[in-house]
């Protein structure tokens, strides 16, 4: 069964670079300020009104995302059904952790803490798929090597 919605292998590595090149320069840059004008809409007096912003954790978690997205959604380079079973129970796995940890913080987590948590909450399912489909794989190919010998 063929699956399109896998990108080809190629782009896992790219994934790599964007997703390590992006998580290193956030936490050099997270102290310099990139004033960017936002637009913010205000009836009376003006229509549009200009203030500065900084738009470094848009940028860095827009590049965060396309990371973990092209590393989540590249082939193997041996792509068979027993991989895309491994690849759905990662999926699984991951959605359910994520709305457990979901569900933990919903009762301990307050105010603006909370807000802040569900910003990198986002980011919860795409990283636990690709420890656990990783290490799926690990252990497919660690069983494989010593069933050979």
């Amino acid at each position: 069964m063929k699956n399109s919605l896998l990108i080809p292998n190629r782009y896992k590595f790219i994934g790599w670079v964007v997703f390590i090149l992006s998580t290193g320069v956030y936490t050099v840059i997270n102290y310099f300020d990139l004033p960017v004008p936002k637009i913010t809409l205000v009836l009376i007096p003006r229509v549009f009104n200009w203030s500065d912003g900084n738009l470094w954790d848009e940028i860095i978690l827009t590049l965060v995302i396309i990371g973990l997205l092209l590393i989540s959604f590249s082939k193997e380079k041996k792509e068979d059904e027993y991989i895309s079973l491994l690849r759905l129970r990662s999926w699984q796995w991951s959605v359910l952790i994520s709305y457990g940890v979901l569900f933990m913080a919903t009762w301990t987590i307050y105010g603006g803490m909370y807000l802040a948590f569900m910003i990198y909450n986002m980011l919860t399912v795409l990283l636990v798929f690709i420890i656990k489909f990783n290490f799926s794989l690990y252990r497919l190919r660690k069983e494989g090597v010593s069933d050979e010998k």
